[in-house]
């Protein structure tokens, strides 16, 4: 990945002897985030123990729950609009799965539950990217691509629930960030002068059950993103 970006990198410099301009860009952006594959679950079950280390069995929800982040970019124009950029951020990334049941050693033991877990992980991400930009009047329109590498570099679970005999379990724990998260991107942003609009879809490929030996193993990442730009 880091000679990929190195390689994007210096197809922006080259394009500097034939192109425009170099744009320097802020982004803010929030969205929905979730894991997809069958794996991935609707709802779950929280294991309780004297020690307090309750944790979710499958905290891989797969209902889209608001996540958000910000990143910078440079991007090269050249004189066939065509775009060659790089952008890096940072992005915190949630997903909820339903607590259906509790399980532990109980005096009464509970047949069902309710409640939520909320699985956050937060990414270091590199974006670079090729693409096209069309001119209309005074828009600007950028449609680009390309691979997209998030290094997670925190990971917490945090949720409870209460049994249908009122019992209330709490639970809020730090988690072994994972490896890096490879995923495929696609952007487009509308620009009017200085201010844009920007919208992309991001596709994880790293499958997150990759270590499990049975079972469906299967979990991607899935985050849909909306946000506003400053160009400079």
């Amino acid at each position: 990945m880091r000679k990929l970006s190195l390689l994007f990198l210096s197809l922006i410099f080259i394009s500097t002897a034939y192109g425009q301009k170099t744009e320097f860009s802020a982004h803010l952006n929030s969205g929905l985030f979730s894991f997809g594959g069958e794996s991935a679950t609707k709802s779950s079950i929280i294991i309780a123990n004297d020690a307090g280390s309750n944790y979710t069995i499958n905290p891989y929800g797969t209902q889209k729950t608001f996540s958000y982040g910000f990143s910078v970019q440079l991007q090269r124009i050249t004189t066939f609009k065509l775009l060659f950029g790089i952008q890096t951020g940072y992005e915190l990334l949630r997903s909820n799965v339903n607590i259906d049941d509790v399980a532990g050693e109980f005096i009464n033991n509970p047949t069902s539950a309710t409640g939520q877990t909320t699985f956050r992980n937060g990414f270091i991400t590199v974006y670079p990217s090729i693409g096209r930009r069309f001119i209309f009047s005074d828009l600007n329109i950028d449609l680009t691509i390309g691979p997209e590498l998030g290094l997670n570099v925190i990971s917490k679970e945090k949720g409870e629930a209460t049994t249908n005999n009122d019992i209330f379990i709490k639970k809020d724990r730090e988690i072994n960030p994972g490896n890096t998260d490879f995923r495929l991107r696609s952007s487009l942003t509308v620009y009017y002068k200085y201010w844009g609009i920007s919208t992309s879809y991001s596709h994880g490929l790293r499958n997150y059950s990759s270590n499990l030996i049975v079972g469906n193993r299967e979990r991607f990442s899935r985050f849909f993103r909306i946000g506003i730009t400053y160009r400079i």
